[in-house]
């Protein structure tokens, strides 16, 4: 059986002259270590801005890998070739072989969403074969590489590889059930105190907060400086800035390799400062000091109790372990939910303060396309009309669930602890 190493490395680029780090691939094939260059080539053009987006896309492509290595064809192709042989049917023929293994488990995961997501990444793979001049029978323009698993012929089949006898759909069963595990509100604001009380390090709870306020990736405030540079350069600690203005522009570098300005309020810098940086900060750049031989560079504002740079997997990692600790202090806090909760809280209120009473009548429904820009512009998202609509729904089932009112629950500063009081 194929085993592949996924490996974090970090170097700096000669094209690009600045330090990167993103995970390569190595297969043992036949009692040797082969570098997978061209997955490794494709992980530093598109995966180099963030290192977990890196590990995702690396473990896709093992995965699959491993999957191939498995069929007939490819008994005698060194795994270092896979992707000039690899055809739309072999990603097809993968995403049934995650169905049934799913459905022969009676797993919740990984449901069709997932495995098609999954899929789509590799095809994103292999469409970056083709652009730049790497052979491959891959064939982006038809999409005979999904596996539709709605129609008759693929559950039959699927059910029967399973080994299952039931008469009802299975996939269909498992996504339900999955999908109702998982949270479909807003984190109520009585969840978001338990969690703050519950972070084993105060800087996670500090990072936390500020993505409530801005809706910043986790990748984003990874790099959230401690004094800014260049096009943040007014960007310092929040008693030195200007203290007339109620919120500030930010340029953020995020997913897929892209800048964007994002605005960030006067009072989440305040709490940085108030709440880390006078407090947590001094002791953890000593220890930063002491680890690495060399002073925390003011590029770099968030490190752990360790004085460690925190870093998305930490976030992820710390978040998972507090949402435990949170449901063992207090049984009615949903333990699905995560740290992405808090993306989702900053584009909420600001629909409900923007739209108001309008929430709930047939007006709001009316694309508002200079307000959506707002929106998806924070977010890094790309489509206008899927994330006006999202939020919409998102905040009309909150203001609902108060009874249709809107005045106070926004102060005019966007003030997060405001927010957490008045939901509470």
């Amino acid at each position: 059986m194929l085993k592949i190493e996924l490996k974090s490395i970090s170097y700096v680029s000669t094209a690009l002259e600045v330090k990167v780090e993103h995970y390569s691939l190595i297969a043992n094939y036949k009692q040797k270590y082969v570098l997978l260059s061209v997955p490794n080539l494709y992980l530093y053009e598109r995966t180099r801005s963030s290192l977990q987006t890196s590990r995702r896309y690396a473990t896709i492509i093992s995965m699959f890998y491993r999957y191939i290595e498995t069929q007939k064809k490819y008994k005698d192709v060194d795994p270092g070739d896979y992707h000039a042989v690899v055809t739309n049917q072999d990603i097809r023929r993968w995403q049934v072989s995650r169905q049934v293994a799913r459905v022969k488990a009676n797993s919740f995961s990984p449901t069709s969403e997932t495995i098609f997501r999954d899929a789509k990444i590799l095809q994103m793979f292999f469409a970056w074969l083709s652009k730049s001049g790497f052979t491959t029978n891959v064939r982006i323009d038809l999409e005979d590489w999904v596996a539709n698993f709605k129609s008759n012929t693929m559950l039959n089949y699927v059910k029967k590889a399973a080994g299952t006898r039931v008469s009802s759909d299975p996939i269909l069963v498992l996504d339900r059930e999955a999908s109702q595990k998982r949270p479909h509100e807003l984190i109520f604001n009585q969840e978001i105190k338990t969690l703050l009380s519950v972070f084993p390090d105060k800087v996670y709870s500090v990072i936390f907060l500020f993505a409530l306020a801005t809706a910043m990736r986790p990748m984003e405030l990874c790099k959230f400086p401690l004094y800014g540079v260049g096009k943040n350069k007014h960007i310092l600690n929040y008693s030195s800035m200007p203290q007339g203005p109620t919120k500030f522009t930010y340029n953020v570098f995020g997913k897929g390799n892209k800048y964007r300005d994002i605005v960030i309020p006067a009072y989440a810098l305040k709490d940085l400062e108030d709440n880390y940086i006078k407090t947590e900060y001094p002791a953890r750049k000593k220890k930063y000091k002491d680890r690495y031989g060399k002073p925390s560079p003011p590029s770099i504002l968030f490190l752990n109790s360790e004085g460690e740079p925190v870093t998305e997997k930490m976030i992820s990692n710390a978040c998972g372990y507090a949402c435990k600790l949170a449901h063992k202090k207090d049984p009615e806090f949903r333990i699905n939910n995560n740290f992405y909760q808090s993306r989702h809280w900053w584009p909420t209120m600001m629909m409900i303060q923007h739209r108001g009473a309008l929430l709930l009548s047939p007006a709001a429904d009316v694309l508002d396309a200079a307000f959506a820009q707002v929106l998806t512009n924070q977010l890094g998202h790309s489509s206008i009309t899927t994330t006006y609509k999202h939020y919409l729904d998102l905040a009309r089932v909150l203001i609902m669930a108060k009874d249709g009112r809107v005045n106070d629950i926004i102060t005019e500063d966007f003030n997060i602890h405001a927010q957490i009081a008045e939901y509470g």
